[in-house]
């Protein structure tokens, strides 16, 4: 016992006092087994124990064998490869620092509480403006909105035809609709209209300039001012909503008040003028931004207001303009900014823009012929009737005859004074005719020299369905089967 134990204090690692018990057998092998690894050209001293060649790891060394009479199995060790290449010049750059590990926000918590001299929150005085700090504050990406605005979400929502539960592969009505709205919103109608050649700013009447009248050889479009205005010739036909409609559209679910309605109308930029005189020559028209405010169903009038730097619509103390402006005590007078606008100079965002400048477009073309129409007539009225020929009197006492022959023209007591106006009415309409008749023929005679004369369209002559006419080309066709047939 003693002698076990000098010999095994130097190696024992249980402390003094530890004696371990006969080493069996497979003590020796491991030992044999560990010199055969580091000496494979030695032979084991025993040559009855003799074991299997060991096999190698992927590095080429033998593994290790486990312990005889053990179950334990270890894990094949192997090694990982890495894939690393040498950088291109400027690839740095594009990379970044490659050195540096991901980016940790610390924690900071612990080591407050752990801090002697970390402040308490109680410490801090909060500003009277702490609030309007923190909306300021605009921290990364967000899907807030922080932009203030006076007009509501569904204002800007166009009209589609789309059911709402639609078959698969089909567009869905919210998508259908999301997109018309990001397509008008980012159409420009003063840049559609000037693709077909209307200039915004010459659609409205103004004053004939006299200091400088317009001449034929200035070769303008139009040869004169304009002077009818646009909206006598809008057609109703292009509106997709009622009046009614547009203004509930400022309609919020489960609100009191009605909230204005964007659009753009056709504004004059000084409003002081524009309300003292629309049709100066010194204003200057441009498709605004504003906010519906109401519809007179008399007039067939909208009120709009220009919007603010912000895009607000607000009144003079600041504050939204609700319900159309209208107050218990009832309208205010309008302010600068306001007008009362008719529909053909109003562009609502919910509405397809190219749709409207077609509108716009049908209505100035009509408005250019009508003038164009009306100069010609008052080129055939200005024209000298003297020297022309008059209606024989046998065409006038048919027309005489004709007249008599109403009952209560007969009876009257001025019968011989209505013939005499009668007479006078038809000798005028007749010399006018003849008039119309050379003048029409001049004109297209020379079309270079009168470029600025617009004949009317002849219209062409419809047969009666109904009439003498009729029934003789009936019976005339009944007569000739084989002309029906070739028709």
């Amino acid at each position: 016992m003693e002698e076990c134990d000098k010999e095994e204090a130097s190696t024992s690692s249980q402390g003094p006092g530890y004696c371990p018990a006969n080493v069996p057998e497979n003590h020796d092998l491991e030992k044999m087994l560990k010199e055969s690894s580091r000496n494979p050209e030695k032979t084991s001293p025993n040559p009855e124990l003799k074991t299997p060649p060991l096999p190698l790891s992927d590095l080429g060394q033998p593994r290790k064998s486990p312990l005889a009479g053990t179950d334990k199995k270890y894990p094949i060790m192997k090694q990982r490869g890495f894939y690393s290449d040498i950088l291109s010049p400027g690839t740095l750059d594009q990379l970044g620092d490659v050195c540096c590990g991901p980016y940790l926000s610390q924690n900071l918590i612990r080591q407050a509480d752990l801090d002697k001299f970390t402040p308490k929150a109680e410490s801090f005085v909060i500003p009277e403006d702490f609030q309007e700090r923190v909306e300021q504050q605009s921290i990364g990406t967000t899907t807030r909105l922080l932009t203030q605005t006076d007009f509501p979400l569904q204002s800007y929502e166009p009209k589609v035809q789309v059911p709402f539960q639609v078959l698969p592969g089909r567009c869905p009505r919210k998508i259908e609709i999301e997109r018309r709205k990001q397509q008008y919103l980012r159409l420009d109608i003063e840049q559609l209209l000037a693709n077909e050649g209307i200039d915004s700013n010459k659609l409205m009447p103004r004053h004939p300039d006299l200091q400088q009248p317009q001449t034929i050889e200035q070769g303008r479009d139009p040869l004169f001012p304009i002077y009818l205005p646009l909206k006598v010739f809008d057609n109703e036909e292009f509106d997709c909503r009622t009046p009614t409609e547009w203004l509930n559209m400022g309609l919020e679910p489960d609100a009191q008040y009605r909230k204005p309605v964007p659009g753009k109308a056709l504004l004059p930029t000084d409003d002081a003028l524009g309300h003292e005189d629309p049709k100066s020559q010194e204003l200057d028209y441009r498709w605004c931004e504003v906010g519906v405010l109401d519809y007179d169903e008399e007039k067939k009038l909208y009120l709009v207001q220009k919007t603010d730097k912000r895009g607000l619509v607000r009144d003079e103390m600041g504050m939204p303009i609700v319900n159309g402006g209208v107050t218990p005590e009832g309208r205010p007078p309008l302010l600068d900014t306001q007008y009362w606008v008719p529909r053909i100079q109003l562009l609502f965002c919910a509405e397809d823009p190219r749709v409207f400048t077609q509108r716009v477009v049908q209505a100035n073309a009509l408005r250019k012929n009508t003038e164009a129409l009306l100069l010609y007539n008052l080129y055939v009225d200005c024209m000298p009737t003297e020297g022309q020929r008059v209606i024989n009197e046998q065409s006038l006492s048919k027309i005489k005859q004709w007249a008599l022959s109403t009952p209560r023209m007969r009876k009257g007591p001025s019968v011989l004074e209505h013939l005499s106006s009668l007479a006078r009415e038809v000798n005028l309409d007749y010399e006018r005719s003849m008039n119309k008749i050379n003048f029409d023929q001049i004109v297209s005679s020379k079309p270079e020299t009168f470029s600025f004369v617009t004949l009317p369209e002849k219209e062409e002559e419809k047969v009666p369905n109904q009439g003498e006419d009729h029934w003789i080309l009936t019976a005339y066709l009944a007569s000739s089967p084989h002309l029906c047939l070739s028709l």
